[in-house]
């Protein structure tokens, strides 16, 4: 429910009083907050803030809706906790992911396992393209997506969960904290994402823009899989920094920022027709992790 989503950013927003800290409570953009905000101010027919200065504050209108929207977030996420009696509960769904957002998900599935015992969630895995011909064709009942799929005037939801900002990879035995990102992909081998798939499309544009010859040593479509080789010291790379992988903790991993990539990849929720209750749990289980 987009409202729902809607109603939980004007939240944090309250709480955390700007629009850049309150995107990163519920994991989306800047930008994608402010377009939120001005679409929850045109259903509520009237300006919620006071923009003047650098934080953001709500203004007597937004004050006055703020109870309501506190008991409306409340009262979904209680309908969805207390569905019938947890216990009793019982329901079989099938939910895919890719293999780069399979971890949230199973994760997050593992966790309902005791709230919810008698829910059965069996997880498949597939390409983006794959995973939604199959919800389209009623073989899973939803999936997490890359990138919103393609419209139609049936019935259906995309729901954007996360962005995934492009990011370079090193080993730090060889990339000292210092070093900029276009002298590391000078002096050292590149490992490219596929070059045919969308993200590896945007990295080369990346390249482009940065004006950085790199020395391609090979291609992968597997993040996992190109972080593995930068751990052997392979070489170095670019990909989306997987929101759910422990890059920073890990001593083998430099993970730098790239100036000037305003790209990221969207992860979201993909449902078609009618779908179970069950389907329902799970996703708001999701929302409530990434507003954790």
């Amino acid at each position: 429910m987009s409202e729902i989503r809607m109603l939980r950013t004007f939240l944090a927003i309250e709480k955390h009083r700007t629009m850049a800290a309150a995107a990163d409570r519920v994991a989306l953009t800047h930008a994608a907050v402010g377009a939120q905000m001005r679409t929850l101010e045109r259903l509520c027919q009237r300006q919620l803030f006071d923009r003047s200065g650098r934080s953001i504050q709500l203004n007597d209108a937004g004050r006055s809706i703020l109870e309501q929207a506190r008991a409306v977030v409340a009262a979904y996420d209680s309908l969805l906790r207390g569905v019938a009696d947890k216990q009793s509960f019982e329901g079989s769904i099938k939910i895919g992911a890719t293999v780069s957002s399979m971890g949230f998900l199973a994760a997050n599935v593992i966790r309902l396992k005791t709230p919810y015992p008698g829910l059965n969630v069996h997880l498949t895995h597939g390409s983006s393209p794959e995973l939604e011909r199959q919800v389209r064709a009623g073989e899973i009942d939803a999936a997490v997506l890359i990138g919103e799929p393609h419209a139609t005037h049936l019935p259906e939801l995309w729901e954007r969960l996360y962005d995934e900002p492009l990011v370079l990879l090193a080993n730090p035995a060889v990339a000292p904290a210092d070093a900029s990102v276009a002298s590391l992909l000078k002096r050292f081998p590149f490992i490219g994402f596929e070059a045919a798939l969308p993200t590896g499309r945007q990295v080369t544009s990346l390249l482009r823009r940065l004006r950085v010859e790199v020395n391609p040593v090979l291609e992968m479509n597997s993040i996992a899989a190109i972080a593995d080789l930068v751990r052997q010291n392979v070489g170095v790379s670019i990909v989306p920094r997987l929101r759910h992988a422990a890059w920073n903790d890990d001593p083998l991993l430099f993970v730098k920022p790239i100036p000037g990539a305003a790209w990221r990849r969207h992860v979201g929720w993909y449902e078609f027709g009618r779908q179970p209750l069950a389907t329902a749990i799970v996703k708001n289980q999701l929302l409530l992790a990434l507003a954790e």
